[in-house]
């Protein structure tokens, strides 16, 4: 051999001896941070135990043992979910890896995903058939779906293999005691203790038991043995508290509170427990006074102090609750207590009308933590309330960053791209919502709403059936149905829904008012009018089905029965101001005018702020030819209505149709001053003003009032925004803003006018007599009219 070959030859056992050494090396540190890991997780000490296991990680990411490990450590820290996707991260990388497969089988049947949990195990019992806690799985998989002599085979296959074993003996009791057979499991689980007379979970089943066997006291004993066992763990005082709470022993329940104060001196949430209590069972001054000295012995608990907050907000006692948050906020500073309170005094702030001062306190949390989720939360809520929607989807979507479950920002996500005209980011959020929470009635209504306005019949159904499955009686589930099935016209559908909810109750007036609603649809006038009855006479307050029977009587041109009807209602409940109103209907049906008065003006004698008996008593005034007197019925109507925006718009009308543009300015400005936060209110005047008084200082003021209109993506009042740009001579706004108007409605005249114009403007003679001449197509009349006609003829 060369002296070059032994050189290489050398040199290839040294970088394979170096290699090996390293390698060594590696898995020493490996071994070293997974036992440090185990005697830390053994110890309790979780969150050190990740940080060891996440050692492991960074040598060998794909050490499977490790993931399952941190799995483990998260499911003690109650970190259920980020434990499930460590758990599914292990089943997917390692096909042979048992426990990780029953532990996710256990999360999916805990979250009654029951076939997928039946998958999972039936893949652990694969390679493993008598591991026992798999066989414990498997058996509550049977046991779910109701296969109860399966369940009970399964568990004896279970203790064959491990006699004593605790969750195997719980799932036969369980099993045991749902058939009924109570003393047998009983028996059971006494014969098991005195084998593990330590054993928490055995006596807790146990207390259960004797509970549901009407066993008080053994079950009381059972209770308090379980405290002498565990005497440092709070939770077994709570449980025999409300146990004592349950049996009407209030007094003793008291006693065990305080015992569990006593016994437990440094825990803060024992004392909120005999806060809460004392709170619930005696009055708000008891616990207060029993809280106060708690804080005076420990200034820095804040978890009292935020305690005693709460009880005083619920008092009312704003000005308390805000110092003891103020407090807490001088004691803590930055810290997190001192963060929280500062969150929530922004919140009490929102709460009062406070703004300004809400706003400075969510900035200093932010300024102090930018990801803080309560204040983003808080922020994009004010974003929201103030129509700044793009702010507010930035916040919402930042905290979600964090926490991507959190189901109150993610509807409040949805509903801000609601509002933007983004409805196929409202439907994937509220997906998201009943993906997280599959039992929220609401969301899961919601979501089919937004199906429904999307076309989307299909999902919208599936979405239905899904609510009906997991509650076949959920009386918002076939009221959505219901309302599916009539969009449809598919008439025996909807009155089968509406006999189903009859069933649920009969006497509850729901089903009968939906089978009225139904044959009104489909032009049954008479059926309906029976139906209706029957709901009436089932709550005879009912303000629906009384307006649609009238409805039907009137339509069949049978007013008699309509107003016998409502003289019934009327002598049976003298003050239902609601049926003289319909009654004033029933006679102007007739053309009996005098009969009608009468009629309105007493629903107004009983609820004077109800502005529609104005409206209708002007409309007889008119109808009379008394324009005069009119006026003055809704002058009235506005000032005792305090500024009711239907009778303003109706005197405006008036008005503005007589040339009077000075009047109508000062009504708009009143309810302006009475209403400066509705949309309709702003809308009405910075339009009158762009269009009826003349100056540049109107026209800026108009601007101004206008420009928050442009965040409610309502089609017309975007309009305004863009019709006051046009008088101020900006083009290229108006037109920027107009041509979302018009995608948004493309059929409205007068926003095709207003665009043809800013056309004809900027000597575009193409487009403007494009837009101009569908305005004047659509042959309605609208303020501006005969100039786009005489626009047109020049062109």
């Amino acid at each position: 051999m060369t002296t070059k070959q032994n050189f290489l030859k050398n040199l290839g056992i040294v970088v394979l001896s170096t290699g090996l050494v390293a390698c060594n090396g590696a898995d020493e540190r490996k071994a070293k941070y997974m036992e440090e890991g185990k005697q830390l997780y053994q110890a309790g000490d979780y969150e050190k135990a990740l940080l060891a296991y996440k050692n492991v990680l960074q040598i060998d990411p794909k050490d499977w043992e490790t993931h399952f490990q941190i799995a483990e450590a998260l499911s003690k820290q109650g970190k259920i979910e980020n434990a499930f996707k460590e758990y599914s991260t292990v089943v997917a990388g390692n096909e042979n890896h048992v426990m990780a497969r029953v532990r996710v089988g256990q999360l999916l049947l805990l979250n009654r995903a029951v076939d997928d949990a039946e998958k999972m195990v039936g893949e652990a019992l694969a390679k493993e058939p008598d591991n026992v806690e798999a066989l414990v799985l498997f058996a509550g998989v049977q046991a779910a779906k109701n296969n109860s002599d399966g369940a009970i085979m399964t568990v004896e296959r279970a203790l064959k293999n491990s006699p004593d074993d605790v969750p195997a003996t719980l799932m036969m009791a369980s099993i045991k005691a749902r058939l009924d057979k109570v003393g047998e499991a009983i028996t059971l689980l006494k014969q098991t203790i005195e084998k593990k007379p330590d054993n928490v979970a055995l006596r807790s089943m146990l207390a259960g038991l004797y509970a549901k066997n009407n066993q008080i006291a053994d079950s009381e004993a059972m209770l308090l043995e379980i405290v002498k066992l565990e005497p440092q763990q709070l939770q077994h005082y709570r449980t025999l508290a409300l146990f004592q709470v349950g049996t009407k022993q209030v007094d003793k329940a008291e006693a065990t509170l305080r015992d569990a104060v006593s016994k437990l001196p440094d825990n803060d949430t024992a004392k909120t427990y005999l806060v809460d209590f004392l709170l619930e069972k005696r009055s708000p001054e008891v616990a207060i006074a029993e809280l106060l000295p708690m804080i005076e012995q420990k200034p820095q608990a804040y978890e009292l102090k935020f305690k005693l907050a709460n009880i005083q907000l619920a008092q009312k006692q704003v000005d308390k609750a805000e110092a003891t948050m103020k407090e807490v906020v001088d004691q803590d500073k930055l810290g997190p207590s001192g963060i929280t309170a500062r969150n929530k005094l922004a919140a009490l702030y929102a709460m009062t009308k406070r703004g300004d001062e809400a706003k400075a306190l969510i900035k200093e949390v932010l300024d102090n933590n930018p990801r803080d989720a309560e204040a983003l939360t808080l922020r994009g809520q004010f974003a929201l309330g103030e129509n700044k929607i793009p702010d507010a989807i930035a916040d919402f979507r930042s905290v979600l960053v964090d926490q991507p479950n959190n189901i109150g920002v993610l509807k409040m996500l949805a509903a801000a791209h609601l509002r933007n005209n983004e409805e196929e980011l409202a439907r994937e959020n509220m997906e998201k919502v009943v993906a997280v929470a599959p039992g929220d009635e609401t969301a899961r209504l919601d979501l089919v709403g937004l199906h429904m306005k999307a076309g989307h019949q299909d999902q919208a159904k599936q979405q239905l059936e899904a609510l009906m499955k997991a509650n076949p009686k959920s009386l918002k589930g076939l009221e959505a149905l219901f309302k599916m099935e009539l969009s449809q016209k598919h008439w025996d559908k909807a009155q089968e829904i509406a006999k189903q909810v009859q069933q649920l109750s009969d006497k509850d007036a729901t089903g009968f008012y939906m089978s009225g609603l139904g044959y009104q649809a489909e032009g049954k006038l008479e059926a309906s009018t029976e139906a209706f009855q029957q709901a009436l006479a089932r709550k005879p307050d009912a303000i629906e089905p009384l307006t649609e029977m009238v409805k039907s009587y009137l339509v069949l041109k049978q007013s008699d029965k309509a107003i016998g009807k409502l003289q019934q209602v009327i002598k049976q409940q003298p003050d239902h101001f609601v049926a003289y109103n319909l009654l004033g209907g029933a006679y102007l049906n007739e053309q009996k005018f005098a009969e009608a008065k009468t009629a309105y003006t007493k629903a107004l004698n009983i609820k004077p702020e109800w502005y529609s008996p104005y409206r209708n008593l002007a409309l007889i005034e008119l109808a009379q030819k008394n324009q005069a007197e009119a006026i003055n019925i809704y002058k009235k109507g506005i000032e005792k209505t305090k500024g009711a925006l239907e009778l303003v718009d109706d005197l405006a009308r008036l008005y503005h149709r007589d040339g009077q543009h000075e009047q109508v300015l000062a009504l708009y400005e009143e309810s302006y001053k009475l209403h400066p936060d509705s949309v309709v209110a702003v809308n009405n005047l910075a339009s009158y003003l762009s269009d009826f008084s003349a100056g540049p200082d109107s026209l800026e003021r108009a601007a101004k009032l206008a420009e928050p209109l442009l965040q409610t993506n309502n089609p017309n009042m975007m309009d305004t925004v863009a019709w006051v740009a046009y008088k101020q001579s900006n083009y290229d706004k108006a037109k920027e803003i107009l041509l979302k108007v018009i995608e948004r409605d493309p059929q409205s005249p007068i926003s095709n006018y207003h665009l043809g114009m800013v056309y004809f403007k900027q000597n575009d003679p193409v487009k403007a007599r494009e837009y101009l001449q569908k305005a004047v197509d659509k042959k309605v009349e609208f303020d501006g009219l005969n100039e786009a006609k005489d626009v047109l003829s020049k062109l």
